[in-house]
């Protein structure tokens, strides 16, 4: 399948998010942000200070430093000793999203099941398991940050760090979500299976929050690139800590198993690229959004050959209007309820809230396998049919809808969990 480059804003949510065509400006007006490729052995990071800029963020997984210079000095930046290759870090900006609070709940509504925990059936699946192996499998989920204290949530989340502006932090108010959306997503993935608001696809699994997105939906690629390299460290920061080889699944190491990502953009950053290619290669289930501008392809990431890509559907199975064509998979995107800062709960759309349907299938599927082998299952690719890789199971159990096999508007199919889950375990 042919998939080309599109010409598409960053969506997070329903809500469109431009990709600004200049750089990303940090600070005043006269500094600008650039990732570097750069041999390690030769490049000298003392000699950023002296064109007046700063090193931000020095990648440990790839051979990429950000840094900040004045937009004089980048012509000289690239001609610094070990420099290979110099990158804009474009800015986000998220346009027309409401206040991100919810409404303070002085009291829980009773839970109810939503609509697309129901349409994917995971409700079936949980007597298999709930997302639970001890431990084993965790979601990375790189959006605006967690309301990490939600009655519906607190006891799921396991981790949260902020990249925002290249800086690691795992201070909980550098991590708390000003703008709803990740509380939103998160709650989707693996909301309590309680008395109270409502319940995930996955109630049983831990959450690593990582917050790239301000409260405004602001975020940059470089910080995206950091969330994903966190996913791979881990809470201890060390990928592979046994030095056995074995990243994701290994109950000795605290790699994320499955990245969600509810966002996209137009821009193809080399770096962002093989950031995602180091999670692909550790074993990393990645799902990301489609895009929300019924375009003829997905957005990036999701375009890239290592990401499950997720367009979205309604509760009739019919393809959201604004969902972007020639998805991996589908799942319920429209007039989701589900978790929202504040102790509250809102109804949202967007192929944001259809990727963590997947995700959250993802953490199932790799929960029952190592449940009952010790062992999670390869990521696989777009093609395979077989039920030897995760994306193999998603694709020969879902509901195939469209045209026989992979059609341009539900991809293979809206996703199962049911049978998704005992596919895994056969």
């Amino acid at each position: 399948m042919d998939r080309k480059v599109l010409s598409v804003v960053l969506v997070v949510g329903l809500l469109f998010v431009s990709i600004l065509s200049t750089p990303a400006v940090a600070g005043d007006s006269s500094m600008v942000r650039v990732v570097i490729h750069i041999d390690r052995d030769h490049f000298g990071g003392s000699e950023v200070p002296k064109l007046g800029g700063h090193v931000v963020y020095q990648f440990k997984l790839i051979d990429a430093v950000v840094v900040e210079v004045p937009v004089t000095a980048v012509g000289r930046l690239a001609k610094l000793p070990g420099v290979k290759m110099v990158e804009f870090d474009h800015q986000a900006v998220l346009l027309g999203k409401p206040p991100g609070v919810g409404k303070p709940g002085s009291s829980q509504p009773s839970q109810v099941t939503p609509w697309g925990i129901e349409r994917v059936k995971a409700p079936s699946a949980w007597s298999v398991t709930d997302g639970s192996t001890g431990g084993v499998v965790q979601v990375a989920v790189l959006d605006t940050g967690v309301d990490y204290d939600h009655p519906d949530l607190a006891a799921n989340i396991a981790w949260c760090v902020s990249t925002l502006r290249g800086k690691v932090s795992t201070k909980l108010n550098d991590c708390r979500d000003q703008n709803g959306h990740g509380t939103h997503v998160i709650g989707t993935i693996a909301a309590l299976n309680n008395d109270i608001g409502v319940v995930g696809v996955a109630p049983g699994v831990q959450i690593y929050s990582i917050r790239v997105l301000d409260a405004s939906g602001r975020g940059s690629y470089s910080d995206i690139a950091i969330g994903i390299e966190q996913a791979i460290l881990g809470p201890d920061g060390v990928a592979d800590k046994d030095g056995d080889g074995i990243i994701a699944g290994d109950p000795d190491d605290d790699a994320a198993e499955v990245i969600s990502m509810s966002l996209g953009g137009s821009v193809d950053d080399s770096y962002l690229h093989e950031m995602i290619q180091k999670a692909y290669q550790a074993g990393i289930v990645i799902v990301a959004a489609s895009g929300n501008e019924a375009a003829d392809q997905p957005s990036y990431p999701a375009i890239y050959p290592e990401v499950i890509a997720v367009g979205a559907t309604d509760s009739s199975d019919a393809i959201a209007y604004f969902s972007n064509l020639q998805p991996e998979v589908s799942a319920p995107g429209v007039d989701i309820l589900s978790t929202y800062p504040d102790d509250s709960y809102e109804s949202l759309s967007g192929t944001s809230m259809a990727t963590p349907h997947v995700s959250g299938v993802v953490a199932l599927i790799q929960a029952a396998h190592y449940n009952k082998y010790g062992t999670i299952l390869p990521v696989g690719t777009f093609d395979d049919m077989g039920t030897n890789t995760v994306r193999g199971i998603l694709h020969s159990t879902a509901d195939d809808l469209g045209d026989a096999g992979w059609d341009i508007y539900y991809g293979y199919g809206i996703v199962r969990a049911d049978l998704a889950v005992q596919a895994a375990i056969q």
